[in-house]
């Protein structure tokens, strides 16, 4: 497979560790990027591909390798309790070691108040990951924060000779443009402007409150900038409102939940 004429962006995550954090991130590089500038396992390995030689192709072809790191990243274990980064073998490392040998833009990024490890804390290969400038996101700021990474990536690849991404539904702001496009936009037309995706509120409630609902919201958030962007602003709106809709559901059935569970709780403590 040839190199992306206009980069390839690739997405570093342990599964355990930041598995919604992946796709949230990846649904929100679309915004700036192309389908095919982003690889992430589960969208660029097609059913019956060879995982191992689709992952070190991409490897060998990738621009930009950004590796999520979680709460749970450097203390993941395997199923014999060894933890998982001192595996020779482990993907999660094989990846970085592959990409920092390369000499590559390797751009850690630090999920929900991670930290990076010490250098001693990581096998050897991996540890000039932490000599590489770090990016944040934080849920509270979520779209800011990727908006910021997305402008670092297209100075990255700028600075190694590619063009910029003509044609993207969504342009990045700079200190020249207006901050926020949708006069902007208003002013060739009728068109209404983007609604919030609720994607933030979709992982939170998915991780704290309900699970399937919660799900069921960040399906409904990730179709918004897809609908917006083919101008289907009505469906794009009915798609805001259906993830909200289904986070607020998500509140309500844990609190619900975790009501019961108290009552049981006392229940059980007065009966002893």
């Amino acid at each position: 497979m040839p190199t992306n004429p206009n980069g390839t962006i690739f997405i570093n995550y342990r599964r355990e560790d930041s598995n919604w954090n992946a796709l949230a991130l990846y649904n929100e590089l679309q915004k700036y990027f192309s389908k095919e500038q982003l690889f992430k396992d589960f969208n660029a390995i097609r059913p019956g591909d060879d995982f191992v030689e689709s992952i070190a192709g991409a490897l060998q072809r990738c621009d930009v390798l950004l590796v999520l790191i979680g709460a749970k990243w450097l203390d993941a274990i395997d199923t014999t309790g060894k933890q998982r980064l001192t595996d020779p073998d482990d993907f999660v490392r094989l990846e970085i070691a592959k990409a920092l040998s390369r000499e590559i833009k390797v751009v850690p990024v630090m999920l929900d108040g991670a930290k990076m490890p010490r250098p001693e804390q990581l096998p050897e290969p991996l540890q000039s990951l932490t000599r590489r400038q770090l990016v944040e996101i934080d849920p509270t700021r979520f779209e800011d924060d990727v908006r910021k990474l997305a402008e670092a990536i297209r100075r990255i690849l700028a600075e190694a000779g590619y063009p910029s991404n003509p044609g993207q539904p969504i342009p990045m702001p700079s200190p020249q443009q207006n901050p926020n496009p949708e006069p902007l936009q208003q002013a060739f037309g009728n068109i209404p402007p983007k609604p919030n995706n609720n994607l933030v509120w979709g992982i939170l409630t998915t991780l704290l409150c309900c699970l399937p609902l919660g799900i069921v919201s960040i399906v409904q958030a990730s179709k918004v900038d897809a609908l917006y962007a083919q101008h289907k602003y009505s469906e794009a709106q009915k798609a805001a409102d259906d993830a909200k809709k289904y986070a607020l559901w998500a509140v309500g059935a844990g609190a619900v939940g975790w009501l019961i569970y108290a009552i049981l709780v006392a229940i059980g403590a007065a009966q002893y």
